[in-house]
């Protein structure tokens, strides 16, 4: 069975219902993986996270704004893990999945993330 390590902090985006994240984790279940959820309580630990879980995944999920993207991505680099990420666009402003063109709806994202095809991005 494939693994996937959703990363979610639950402060990005003040007035959004968290309840679509538990549609999320079942949309991945049912694609196959066994999902593990750690939710961020501060600063930083996403990428402590995911530079010490990332790399034992065959996929990493993280569900916040931009900083929690870039701590997610900070930690697989910093471990050397070469993990796919997909991104949950859950804050505010969301200017990476904005510019990106990527779905900012929790189950679309969800989706895409299961069925879509990778693309790699020079970070």
């Amino acid at each position: 069975m494939k693994k996937l390590l959703f990363i979610v902090n639950p402060r990005a985006g003040k007035t959004k219902s968290r309840a679509p994240l538990f549609d999320a984790v079942a949309q991945f279940s049912r694609a196959g993986y066994l999902v593990r959820v750690y939710i961020t309580e501060a600063g930083g630990q996403a990428r402590d996270i995911a530079a010490r879980w990332g790399g034992q995944y065959d996929m990493v999920v993280c569900a916040g704004g931009d900083g929690t993207l870039n701590e997610t991505i900070t930690g697989l680099l910093s471990a050397g893990a070469n993990t796919p990420i997909g991104y949950i666009p859950a804050g505010s402003t969301n200017d990476f999945a904005s510019s990106l063109k990527l779905p900012t709806n929790i189950l679309k994202a969800a989706q895409t993330i299961v069925e879509g095809e990778p693309v790699s991005y020079d970070v």
